[in-house]
């Protein structure tokens, strides 16, 4: 099937900041949500190691939209790695995937592809390798999540 958003007709509004259109950018955070929740046995149990310190502290999230067109399996923003878990189709996309590493190479992104066999397989030999990507140095720090308002819905008090 074409990449996310080809063949679709552009609607006249667009997204905030973007640009993009909202149909494709809607259309691919739908596809990434679906994909978060059908994960292969391969991707689940990638995301268990990537939430084992010392990965944990890199903050990997799952089937992360990259609109225009494309979805990443895993990343960290603060690490900038996609780590990507290959099935059968990958090898006969080999084209498409050098095509969309170059594209994340260009957002100043590394990307690490395992195969499923191997993840399945060597789950000590992917571990170790996905130590040695991640900056040896610790995260930065997580931004402050936002202020949330008082159970009783009153906000702060001063008034």
């Amino acid at each position: 099937p074409p990449p996310c958003g080809e063949g679709e007709r552009p609607s006249v509004a667009r997204a905030r900041g973007g640009g993009l259109p909202m149909m494709i950018e809607d259309t691919l955070q739908s596809r990434a949500r679906n994909m978060r929740r059908a994960m292969t046995p391969a991707e689940a149990l990638l995301w268990t190691m990537l939430r084992t310190p010392p990965l944990n502290a890199w903050h990997f999230r799952r089937q992360v939209a990259f609109p225009p067109r494309y979805i990443a399996d895993f990343c960290s923003h603060a690490a900038r790695l996609i780590v990507e878990a290959d099935g059968e189709g990958h090898v006969l996309g080999h084209r498409t995937d050098s095509a969309r590493d170059a594209w994340f190479a260009a957002q100043g992104y590394r990307v690490a592809h395992f195969e499923n066999r191997q993840v399945l397989g060597e789950r000590d030999g992917v571990f170790e390798t996905l130590c040695t990507l991640v900056p040896q140095r610790e995260p930065p720090p997580r931004r402050a999540s936002r202020e949330s308002p008082s159970p009783q819905g009153g906000g702060s008090s001063g008034t």
